[in-house]
């Protein structure tokens, strides 16, 4: 039987272990990271990883459904918050509201590794689809998607609903491709000579937020 003192220790390396990797995964994306590497950030030996986690996979699995499960959490209390505020006014709700609650899980300031470490794991499922990545994508975000989507619907009567599925799409894809570009070797910032910079979370988070209302058909200066 395990004493206090030892369970106590155990998890606390656990957690090590766990913050280690969200770190690691933030900076090298999903196969960016060893064993080893993970090990050593979090000091610890590599067979301390296998005892608490099975193997580096297990790991993985674990803390990117936290991820995909607490961002889309996020998402749908932001959204329950936009819908009933235009109930409550007896109005539709507002693009760039609803837009501006799907970004804040990517763009925000009090969790921004969190943003990213979602975008690598969409990233992943789009590039590198596997089993655990489908299961990820349709128990934790398909549903908070259709959400949004019917939100867009009713928000941009204008479109039907072969467009709004498009826009949904070509939004979702809009904000991964700026995340992933906001590192050191932005290609933005290259051509740009510095004068746009992905890694300036506020203009990426206004920019996007502009480009995606004015795609679903709303003047930005109207919202």
């Amino acid at each position: 039987m395990r004493s206090t003192d030892q369970s106590h220790k155990e998890a606390a390396t656990r957690d090590r272990i766990r913050i280690a990797a969200v770190e690691l995964f933030a900076e090298a994306g999903i196969n960016g990271v060893t064993t080893r590497a993970l090990a050593k950030k979090a000091e610890v030996n590599t067979a301390a990883v296998n005892y608490h986690f099975g193997n580096k996979d297990n790991l993985t699995i674990e803390v990117f459904r936290d991820v995909a499960r607490r961002t889309a959490i996020r998402r749908l209390e932001s959204l329950d918050r936009v819908l009933e505020q235009a109930a409550s006014k007896g109005e539709k709700p507002e693009v760039r509201d609803i837009v501006e609650a799907f970004i804040d899980a990517y763009v925000n300031e009090d969790d921004p590794k969190t943003g990213v470490l979602l975008a690598h794991l969409v990233l992943k499922h789009r590039l590198e689809p596997n089993d655990w990545t489908r299961a990820m994508v349709r128990d934790e975000l398909d549903p908070m998607a259709k959400r949004y989507i019917a939100a867009l619907a009713i928000a941009a009567p204008h479109l039907n609903e072969r467009e709004v599925h498009w826009r949904y799409h070509i939004m979702m894809g809009a904000i991964q491709v700026m995340l992933s570009d906001a590192g050191p070797d932005s290609r933005m910032a290259r051509l740009s000579g510095g004068l746009c910079d992905p890694s300036d979370r506020i203009a990426l988070r206004n920019e996007l937020v502009a480009f995606i209302v004015n795609a679903f058909g709303a003047d930005v200066k109207d919202n």
